[in-house]
């Protein structure tokens, strides 16, 4: 259940690193051609997202993160 359950955080995830990239296309200026700073704009909120999806998702169910 490990790799089902991380695949669809990761795939939630996905949403909101669209918005983030969004955000970082938008206030690198919205430039109209492609250049080398705009792979951290963009790429790296999306992928970024994706991947703390998965590792939420990968976690055992007993490692909790706050305790009341």
């Amino acid at each position: 259940m490990g790799v089902g359950r991380a695949l669809v955080f990761a795939l939630f995830a996905i949403l909101p690193g669209v918005l983030l990239s969004l955000v970082g296309w938008v206030l690198s200026g919205s430039p109209k051609t492609w250049n080398n700073s705009l792979y951290l704009a963009c790429y790296a909120p999306f992928f970024g997202c994706v991947a703390a999806g998965f590792y939420l998702g990968w976690r055992p169910d007993n490692d909790v993160g706050m305790e009341g």
